[in-house]
């Protein structure tokens, strides 16, 4: 199927991370213009060059740190001249970590909310009013599925990630009477370095070997097994895409059936 993605302008912030480059990759190769967003501009070179090899017409870096307002502002504004008006939001940065709820601070949480929460608010307050006097845009945040349903250890994640959710569904009023849409994806686990990480710990909390972790996680999922950074970015993709049609103000969980829902 074809996206309807050639030739879109889309910012992607969050490109140095494993969900971000997957997604960046999937919207190259259906032809979009792209801009990546962050902090480093060396750590993104890679990306930027197989993302032209891939069939981007168009790759800028910019860079800017979501952590400050002005920042944030110079580098969209930097994003719309190198490809001219922006068609899309992909919001991908950001990730906090968990814990023993009581063993987390207020430094702790303030870092937390500031790296996925904050950064999201400021990238999302200088795109939207873009795309509102064009009265065209289509916005996605990659969030994750533990917004409605939190681990115990990853509560601070989770805050950040409902948070972001209550964004979504309210922005979506104020966005949709000028032709701008925003949808959330909620991923479940996403086969990484950083879930094997979390399996280890699992494994030295409450004993046995990080397989075996694993495989009591994967005994809840009805398919059985982990999601690949692909098969999230598919998702991403079409709701960037004209293809998602009349859906905005919700979310879209890929879990591989993990959650039990009525």
């Amino acid at each position: 199927m074809d996206l309807g993605l050639r030739d879109q302008n889309i910012l992607l912030t969050g490109g140095s991370g494993m969900l971000g480059a997957a997604a960046a990759r999937l919207l190259a190769a259906e032809g979009a213009r792209l801009a990546l967003l962050g902090r480093d501009a060396s750590r993104l070179e890679p990306l930027a060059t197989e993302l032209r090899t891939l069939g981007a017409p168009s790759v800028a870096i910019v860079q800017g740190d979501l952590a400050q307002a002005a920042s944030t502002d110079a580098a969209v504004e930097q994003a719309a001249a190198a490809l001219g008006p922006l068609d899309g939001l992909v919001a991908a940065a950001g990730a906090a970590q968990g814990g023993l709820f009581w063993e987390i601070d207020d430094a702790a949480w303030q870092r937390h909310l500031e790296a996925k929460l904050f950064g999201t608010i400021r990238v999302l307050r200088a795109v939207a009013p873009r795309m509102v006097a064009r009265r065209a845009g289509r916005i996605v945040l990659i969030v994750g599925n533990s917004a409605k349903y939190p681990e115990p250890r990853m509560i601070p994640g989770a805050v950040a990630n409902s948070a972001l959710l209550a964004i979504v569904r309210g922005l979506a009023e104020e966005l949709g009477p000028h032709g701008v849409v925003i949808n959330a994806l909620n991923p479940g686990p996403v086969r990484s370095s950083r879930w094997d990480a979390q399996m280890r710990a699992i494994a030295e909390r409450e004993g046995g070997t990080a397989a075996e972790a694993e495989s009591r996680f994967l005994a809840k999922a009805a398919l059985r097994r982990i999601a690949t950074p692909e098969e999230v970015a598919a998702h991403v993709a079409f709701l960037a895409s004209p293809r998602a049609a009349h859906m905005t103000g919700t979310s879209v969980t890929i879990d591989g059936g993990t959650v039990k829902t009525p």
